[in-house]
């Protein structure tokens, strides 16, 4: 068995695998005879993985592929016929209408390589910087407070720092959920060295429950927090003003604006939500301890305050003289595997290569290098902005690759009416399914993940070799060559790549001469300028800065150790935040606050993951999290269907949009829902059509986390679920969500009016009967052809469950004497859902499992001497769930505790009965 290393395709830990095959011929390997395991060498995850991680070989077996060019008309064309037509339309939309009509669109799932070829393509030889990426909807905040304060977009620590650091905060950050393996690496380090973990988040997360101190802050109070956190430091003498005086400037302004703030200790409590004694106990957490990690992600970032509140932060640890020493000090954790790659080699709009600005000097040197007469010569168009101006008229061609911005930007109905009516879109794809795809004129098959070759960066500098262990199906290829071979079709020298290495080493020498003519520039690849395209294959993960080829492999790199910075005078800046009372929520009377989050077990837009049925189980529909008493406030109960209505999108449609959910954990004043759901899934599309484009006025980013929303009832007359055939465009139909299975895919669907239920796919070869099904009625539905089932609906006026792969079995069987008897036994079973990925443990299970535990401790040492947690622990050890990626452990014990609590009712209600009887 041979083995190749790898890096996983998810978020921004970057995470080793291990993929081998059964075959020496790689060229031939199917995905059969393939295993994959995690890294134990990686630096990142040492072998670890997260359920998704565990299942990337299943992402690879796409219901739809896209192996050849295809036009909107759906006929395919040769490679050379699509890149000539591409390079025909933006040249003469450039000849027409300027440089700044034409824009790109990259993603954090592309490769440095990939990144760096379109960044030269549109800035050096297009001259417009128009080329933006995701990132900017993600970690562009980060990016801005990093660049004010240090200089430049340089995270100062790394991993280790989390087993040097006596206190860890997370804010803004469902680690347990988002970076699964990086949070197993904290909870260890905090069994192991009795580090403090504080999570900071108005939600009561699966992080905030694995917490020491949860500070349930209200929206958008993080600014005023920190900013607070600074003036109490100065009030209580616990600034390094050595440090200060020798390493930074900015001081004195941003303390004076920060004590007005801590003046009024109580005051500043109402403002951040919380009580005096939690916001104090917070506080003295930073007077107590020398080593203080800050790790902030979407929470901070998404937000129209973003920028600010990440330097109000990294404020308080510049002036406790925490950066760049072990333990302490900001962290940004990463959303996607490639963003840091992408922003390395200018894949924002707003900076160009290697991480320089548009100043004369940096746009000489970058013009010099890639022998043009000049470069872009000012910043481009942020995403936002960039779909604006699609909207708009003046950006007239665009090319996207590797992302959905039909979903994923906010506003995204106008986002697709814009690329609709745009003269001439192209999309760069693994499978023509996505909402973007879909308004391709062009659609270029790109390589996946387990195909293409090249590099990626992850959160805390490392760069590791993406490997591809399965030969390229049909014509997919690498991004970097698509964007080649259109910019030798308009006739641009500087793209005879011959490989990835090639274009690496490119980079790399680039790198090298920003960093002799721009010393003190932080990043530095010159130490690979001279690689081999053996050893770039054979590139182990190593942390940049790079400056000699002897520290390939190095980890555990902190920059500005020393206190010198990337900024013109060599010292850090503190940064005075524009208005500590802005809030980043909008409320209004009758209004909640939309916060669009993530689920555990997707990623994006679910194009990569929605149809892994493992990874499907837990959240099968769009669900809706509302407190208790906004359900009242609105007249809306658990399991009923809702939409929302907001400035920019307003009831327009019947169509359902989620399913409402009970959860005590969330303010009264708050919704919650994940931005994962589509069209591709949903007939209610998803989220994000609601949100507006507000940005943080800095970074640019979109403000996704805080918006005000009505919520609005569906009625439906009939809903339900159909397994087997089924007609996606019935008249009537309101509520429709795919949901992949393990034997096929299932419908959930719903009707605004019953004839149009009773009527949907009803066919002269059809049983149709009701029945009483555990004090429910439901409307069941066989279809047949040929006495074989195609299709079963069933269909009643409330929520429908079902135990889903037993049912779907039926589809394809032959209707004989007991099918009947057998089906309702099986509709009568009803359903549990999903609690652990990894395993495929259900709620039933942990709950007879802890039920069970309980009555053999009852047995053994009476009522009396009942311990939960010894219990706890047989469960996970026999059941095997929350023992393996880790993400699932807080719902596996909410789920344990809630069961174990019932046991107690009932053993209590059996104790106090028996008195009775005495």
């Amino acid at each position: 068995m041979s083995t190749i290393q790898s890096s996983c395709a998810y978020c921004g830990v970057g995470c080793g695998v291990s993929v081998s095959s059964t075959q020496a011929d790689w060229e031939n390997a199917d995905v059969s005879t393939l295993t994959l395991t995690g890294d134990s060498q990686h630096p990142a995850n040492h072998g670890h993985l997260c359920a998704k991680g565990e299942r990337l070989l299943d992402s690879l077996s796409q219901p739809n592929v896209l192996r050849y060019p295809v036009l909107r008309s759906g006929i395919p064309i040769a490679w050379d016929e699509a890149s000539s037509l591409i390079a025909d339309k933006f040249a003469q939309t450039i000849a027409k209408y300027g440089p700044n009509s034409v824009a790109l669109y990259l993603s954090g799932q592309l490769l440095t390589e990939d990144y760096y070829v379109a960044n030269k393509f549109v800035k050096g030889y297009l001259k417009t910087a128009n080329v933006d990426t995701n990132s900017r909807l993600c970690m562009s905040s980060a990016v801005s407070a990093m660049q004010r304060t240090f200089g430049e977009d340089v995270v100062p620590g790394c991993y280790d720092d989390i087993e040097h650091a006596e206190v860890i905060i997370l804010i803004g950050a469902n680690t347990a959920w988002t970076h699964p393996v990086l949070f197993q690496r904290i909870l260890a380090a905090k069994k192991a060295n009795q580090t403090t973990l504080v999570v900071i988040d108005p939600v009561a997360t699966a992080t905030a429950k694995q917490a020491d101190i949860h500070l349930a802050v209200a929206p958008g109070a993080d600014l005023a927090l920190f900013h607070g956190l600074l003036g109490y430091l100065a009030d209580n003498k616990q600034l390094d003003h050595e440090y200060i005086a020798t390493n930074t400037q900015g001081f004195e302004e941003v303390v004076g604006d920060a004590q007005l703030l801590s003046a009024d200790v109580a005051k500043l409590a109402k403002q951040v939500g919380v009580t005096e004694a939690e916001l104090t106990q917070f506080y003295q957490l930073f007077t107590q301890n020398r080593n203080v990690l800050t790790a902030s992600c979407q929470g901070i970032n998404q937000s129209v305050i973003g920028t600010d509140t990440t330097n109000a932060i990294i404020n308080c640890h510049l002036a406790l003289g925490h950066v760049g020493r072990a333990g302490s000090g900001f962290f940004s954790l990463t959303g996607q595997p490639n963003a840091m790659g992408g922003r390395e080699v200018g894949g924002l709009a707003t900076q160009l290569a290697c991480h320089m600005g548009f100043s004369a000097p940096e746009r000489e040197l970058l013009a010099d290098f890639w022998q043009v007469d000049h470069v872009a010569d000012k910043k481009g168009l942020a995403a936002v902005d960039m779909f604006d101006a699609v909207a708009q008229g003046t950006i007239k061609a665009i090319w996207i690759m590797g992302t959905n911005p039909v979903v994923s930007l906010p506003n995204s109905n106008k986002i697709a009416q814009a690329l609709a009516d745009c003269p001439f879109v192209v999309v760069s794809e693994i499978s023509p399914d996505s909402d973007t795809a879909k308004l391709a004129d062009v659609l270029l098959p790109a390589q996946g993940w387990s195909e293409k070759c090249g590099t990626v960066t992850n959160s805390e500098r490392t760069i590791t070799r993406q490997r591809g262990f399965i030969a390229a199906k049909g014509q997919s290829k690498p991004d970097w060559w698509a964007i080649s071979q259109v910019a030798q079709k308009m006739g641009f020298n500087g793209f005879e790549f011959t490989n990835s290495a090639s274009v690496f080493r490119e980079f790399a020498g680039l790198s090298a001469k920003v960093k002799q003519v721009f010393p003190s520039k932080i990043f530095d690849l010159s130490g690979l300028t001279n690689l081999s395209d053996s050893e770039y294959n054979d590139l182990l993960p190593t942390q940049w800065p790079i400056a000699s080829a002897d520290q390939i492999g190095q980890q555990g790199v902190r920059v500005f150790t020393h206190g010198v910075f990337a900024t013109p005078t060599g010292k850090a800046q503190f940064v005075t935040p524009a208005d500590t009372n802005m809030s980043n929520s909008t409320t209004s009377t009758g209004t909640v606050i939309l916060n669009s989050g993530r689920s555990r077990d997707q990623w994006h837009t679910m194009t990569r993951t929605g149809h892994i049925a493992s990874l499907r189980a837990s959240i099968p529909e769009p669900i809706i999290q509302l407190h208790p008493e906004t359900l009242a406030q609105y007249s809306v109960k658990e399991g009923e269907l809702v939409t929302l209505e907001s400035d920019v999108q307003h009831n327009t449609s019947q169509f359902a949009l989620a399913r409402v959910v009970i959860d005590q954990d969330i303010p009264k004043s708050m919704a919650l829902m994940s931005m994962h759901w589509s069209e591709q899934f949903s007939l209610g599309k998803g989220v994000n059509q609601y949100l507006d484009n507000r940005v943080d006025p800095v970074s640019l980013q979109p403000g996704f986390k805080s918006q005000a929303v009505v919520i609005k009832p569906v009625e439906l007359a009939l809903q339900g679920i159909v397994f087997g055939s089924h007609d996606p465009s019935a008249q009537g139909m309101c509520w429709q969500v795919a949901q992949t299975l393990t034997t096929g895919v299932c419908h959930h669907i719903g009707f605004s009016r019953a004839e149009d239920g009773f009527a949907y796919q009803s066919t002269p070869h059809s049983l149709l009967w009701s029945a009483n099904v555990n004090g429910q009625r439901v409307h069941v539905q066989c279809n047949m052809e040929k006495d074989i089932v195609c299709a079963i609906k069933v269909l009643s006026t409330t929520r429908v469950h079902l135990a889903l792969e037993p049912m779907n079995a039926f589809i394809g069987k032959p209707i004989d004497k007991t099918f009947i008897k057998k089906l309702h036994q099986q509709i009568n079973a009803g359903n549990s859902p999903l609690i652990c990925a990894c395993t495929g443990v259900t709620e039933a299970q942990i709950a007879n499992q802890i039920n069970a535990e309980f009555d053999q401790q009852v047995f053994h040492h009476g009522k009396q001497h009942l311990q939960f947690d010894k219990a706890l622990d047989a469960t996970q050890s026999s059941l095997g769930c929350g023992r393996q990626c880790g993400s699932c452990q807080s719902e596996v014990k909410q789920c344990a505790q809630a069961h174990w609590q019932q046991a107690l009712t009932y053993v209590d209600l059996e104790y106090s009965t028996e008195e009775d009887v005495a």
